[in-house]
């Protein structure tokens, strides 16, 4: 190799390398909703999605900010089914007085969108659920937009924003005579048989949190119409509504606790802990039980050998 086809060789390598790192910048992630049209009648309620599709790159967390005509549309749900995000950050809120529904959460292990020849896989955030308002007689044209503030961060270590594009939804309100009135979110809640997944509750004690105090974490999800509520049971105290982390009340931890999972339809499912001094006792008066049960067989059988004799 001569002294110029050296050069123009480590020439093509700095270029090829260059395009390389211009190249890898993947394009925007777009959140979008579905459906992105639709026509709609006063008194429906249907359900809208809001998806992203990450073009490649791993994303660990979202914070979604929706607009919507609050004068023509109520939103009167949200749904977790399903959805990517599994640490919900901050309680949804639904403010109707400025027509906007904001959400936010993470994703444990980062997600990288979905998987090539599987279309079954979710990208799905989380679905709000609309009802159009009663309002007779006129034709209305409206629209669902992302706020610009609206965050997806990638999953780098750094909490880096990641380029957004945004899709919208635009739909159109029927005005005329009323067809029957479509329920979509009804019929999603009719269907609804399975309860939440099954899922462990752990102790914990962190200095850092409630003073050092005992503490319960747990989580599950339910992936057809999502979760609506925890409960919370100690012992013979009555269940209570709560949230991960819960401040344990027996701080001894010999009570046993109970954990209720419950979907948006009721369905629900419980998990249970045990602590050791509760089965240390339960051991105990299993193996009393044994040797009870043992005493009275054996009794029989010698009052059956002495009858015989």
């Amino acid at each position: 190799m001569t002294n110029f086809q050296f050069k123009s060789f480590k020439f093509l390598v700095v270029i090829f390398s260059f395009s390389l790192l211009v190249f890898s910048f993947c394009e925007a992630a777009v959140l979008y909703l579905e459906p992105a049209q639709g026509e709609y009648q006063p008194g429906d309620t249907f359900i809208v999605e809001a998806r992203i599709d990450t073009q490649g790159e791993c994303i660990n967390a979202a914070a979604i900010n929706l607009s919507f005509s609050r004068d023509i549309l109520e939103a009167i749900d949200f749904s977790k089914g399903n959805s990517i995000l599994s640490l919900w950050l901050k309680p949804l809120e639904i403010n109707q007085a400025e027509g906007l529904v904001s959400f936010s959460g993470g994703i444990p292990g980062g997600y990288c969108g979905r998987l090539p020849g599987d279309p079954g896989q979710s990208n799905l955030l989380g679905r709000i659920i609309f009802k159009v308002r009663e309002k007779n007689g006129e034709l209305f044209f409206v629209k669902l937009e992302f706020g610009e503030d609206s965050r997806v961060l990638l999953n780098d270590g750094f909490g880096t924003p990641c380029e957004l594009t945004f899709k919208g939804a635009t739909f159109n309100i029927l005005a005329g005579e009323l067809e029957e009135v479509k329920d979509q979110w009804q019929e999603e809640l009719e269907k609804d048989k399975i309860p939440p997944e099954v899922f462990d509750i752990e102790i914990q004690q962190d200095q850092s949190i409630f003073e050092g105090k005992y503490f319960i974490i747990f989580q599950t999800q339910d992936k057809q119409t999502g979760l609506d509520y925890y409960e919370v049971k100690e012992g013979d105290k009555n269940w209570q509504k709560t949230k991960s982390p819960y401040l344990l009340v027996d701080q001894e931890l010999k009570s046993i606790i109970k954990v209720r999972a419950v979907d948006k339809v009721g369905n629900e499912r419980i998990a249970e802990y045990i602590p050791e001094v509760s089965k240390r006792s339960s051991l105990f008066w299993l193996v009393l039980l044994i040797f009870v049960g043992f005493g009275i067989i054996w009794r029989i059988v010698k009052k059956f050998l002495i009858s015989k004799s």
